[in-house]
């Protein structure tokens, strides 16, 4: 992302001498592609913290010279890669985010990102339709997709998980954690993790399974967390539970499919419970440009892959008033945009 302006280009900007279409419709996505070719390429893995010439990180990643320079130039406009003649190296940033020796890069992500961004060419159909015109993204995902979205998640949530789980208030009367699409299970391991007294249930689709049961594994979690592989919104969920965990579902729901969701989680919860939902909450973030991008953009996104949109915190109370909540509590994230929203039973 660029962030960095000069104070003339600040001001260019504030009065549209500069056009802003000519950065969002331009270098915006055409950066973002980068990204996605320096890793999916390989080029990336061929950088360090320290310089190295062009020349042999290009025959190392097997591209011409010119591609490889042409994708570097665009890192180093990102902050990821300097300069210095026709050398490269990592930032701080770049190894952080990128290199493939630190623990905590975006690889999978990025690539994720490359990958679903190809279905947005015919995201005109979705518009008119005011639907997704094909069958829904996770029909015609393949082992490859799955892997992709699976560590994609992975990535983001390491970035909150703790912050998520500070939030969330678990009586001690609670025992057990229902994980609705919880997939790799960062969530439910780290609550587990702050209340020995929790047992957690992960329910997901079949092919989430191996990322769910490698996480667990690496946290030393078996004796609380465990995956059932279930279809949550077709199938019954268990019932006799206290906390309800839905981290990035309502989004990709419409009111109805929602409206059902709260429904069959009250009846699943016990007198005292709580429903957790996490997602991108429309108006949490005021007149911030990027809550309101982040929200808007999920909300298109999830309408073209999964005929979903992103809801306001008054939305998200319909829903759960309909099914029987007695009352809700929201409370913001530092990603722009993110929230939890604790509904009561």
């Amino acid at each position: 992302m660029i962030y960095k302006f000069s104070l003339i280009e600040k001001i260019l900007l504030s009065n549209d001498i500069i056009p802003h279409p000519f950065a969002d419709a331009s270098f915006s996505v055409g950066l973002g592609f980068a990204l996605g070719s320096a890793v999916k390429l390989k080029i990336a893995d061929q950088l360090t913290l320290e310089y190295n010439d062009l020349k042999n990180i290009a025959k190392a990643a097997h591209v011409s010279e010119l591609g490889a320079e042409l994708i570097l130039d665009c890192l180093d406009a990102m902050g990821y890669v300097q300069k210095k003649v026709n050398q490269y190296a990592f930032t701080k940033r770049g190894y952080k985010n990128l290199s493939p020796q630190s623990p905590t890069n975006f690889r999978y992500f990025i690539l994720f990102c490359d990958n679903l961004y190809k279905g947005y060419l015919k995201l005109d159909e979705t518009i008119r339709l005011g639907k997704r015109a094909e069958s829904g993204m996770l029909e015609s995902m393949s082992d490859y997709d799955w892997e992709l979205f699976s560590r994609a998640m992975i990535d983001i949530s390491r970035t909150n998980y703790k912050e998520v789980c500070g939030k969330i208030p678990i009586a001690k009367s609670y025992k057990n954690i229902l994980d609705l699409g919880g997939s790799h299970g960062l969530y439910s391991i780290e609550l587990t993790k702050r209340h020995p007294h929790l047992n957690a249930r992960i329910l997901d689709l079949p092919p989430v399974k191996k990322y769910a049961d490698e996480c667990i594994a690496e946290h030393n979690a078996q004796r609380n967390v465990a995956f059932l592989p279930s279809d949550f919104m077709k199938e019954e969920i268990p019932k006799n539970v206290d906390v309800v965990l839905a981290f990035n579902i309502i989004h990709g729901l419409n009111p109805s499919e929602n409206e059902s969701l709260a429904n069959k989680v009250y009846h699943a919860l016990n007198e005292g419970g709580i429903y957790v939902i996490l997602d991108q909450i429309k108006g949490i973030g005021g007149s911030s440009q990027m809550s309101k991008a982040t929200t808007s953009y999920m909300a298109l996104n999830l309408l073209h892959q999964a005929g979903g949109k992103t809801y306001s915190k008054a939305e998200i109370d319909v829903l759960t008033s309909k099914a029987g909540f007695k009352k809700t509590e929201l409370k913001k994230l530092n990603a722009p945009g993110f929230g939890i929203v604790i509904c009561y039973k």
